[in-house]
């Protein structure tokens, strides 16, 4: 049974609404700082060469730990199947987002606007690296050149800040940590307007695997109850 919602008001929202900042954040002006803008060129040019990937995604939320697996296809085609919470389900088709959350036997669906579908604007896709560079001052974090991911990491990486000068809805600020050999993104970190830290850790990088359509349709349970329009009105 399909019924409709006001958009964002429905709880059960809080258990995926990370994966939906990171999808839909990214839009709101500036100029940045040529030395690391240059350097996010090359990032953006990177993740235009790649036609699709898969990866392991961490999202950690406070105390929150979710796992996934992750496959994207340029433009608009993402899918996020769940170890964590289990069989919790995030697929775009291109047209659809449909999130299914087990625990409550409910899918959430939202029609894509039409200006929406050219391009899937997630923060890790050639799209959403655009709209970072139109929407945000970017600069190095905090020198140009290699740092540890962590403290103590062997693990290399440049490190981002990006600072949107909005008070829009979804991350205020992105701190980019950039594989200093593939210039692929390793981690994001996003702050929210509500000053909320969600980190997005990606591994295990498979590029251009060649991912048939297929793999990014989804059916929910036939059992389940459907909330529909739950993020806008598709055609406002």
């Amino acid at each position: 049974m399909a019924r409709e919602v006001k958009p964002l008001s429905n709880p059960l929202i809080s258990r995926f609404s990370a994966v939906i900042i990171l999808i839909f954040a990214v839009s709101g002006a500036v100029t940045a700082q040529e030395t690391a803008t240059s350097f996010f060129e090359q990032v953006s040019e990177r993740y235009k060469s790649v036609e699709d990937y898969t990866a392991d995604l961490v999202i950690t939320r406070g105390d929150t730990v979710q796992t996934a697996k992750v496959w994207y296809k340029s433009p608009n085609l993402l899918r996020m199947d769940f170890e964590e919470p289990e069989g919790m389900v995030i697929a775009v088709d291109g047209e659809l987002l449909q999130v299914w959350v087990p625990d409550y036997s409910v899918t959430f669906s939202q029609p894509l606007r039409r200006d929406s579908q050219a391009g899937l604007a997630t923060v890790t896709s050639s799209a959403g690296l655009e709209l970072i560079k139109k929407y945000y001052t970017i600069s190095y974090d905090p020198i140009p050149g290699s740092v540890p991911l962590d403290p103590g990491s062997s693990e290399e990486v440049i490190k981002i800040k990006a600072e949107w000068k909005s008070n829009n809805e979804g991350f205020r600020r992105l701190l980019l940590s950039i594989d200093a050999d593939t210039r692929f993104i390793r981690r994001v970190t996003g702050i929210t307007t509500t000053n909320d830290e969600i980190t997005f850790d990606f591994t295990n990088f498979v590029l251009n695997p060649d991912i048939p359509d297929a793999r990014f349709q989804y059916e929910s349970p036939p059992t389940g109850n459907t909330i529909e329009n739950f993020l806008f009105d598709p055609e406002s």
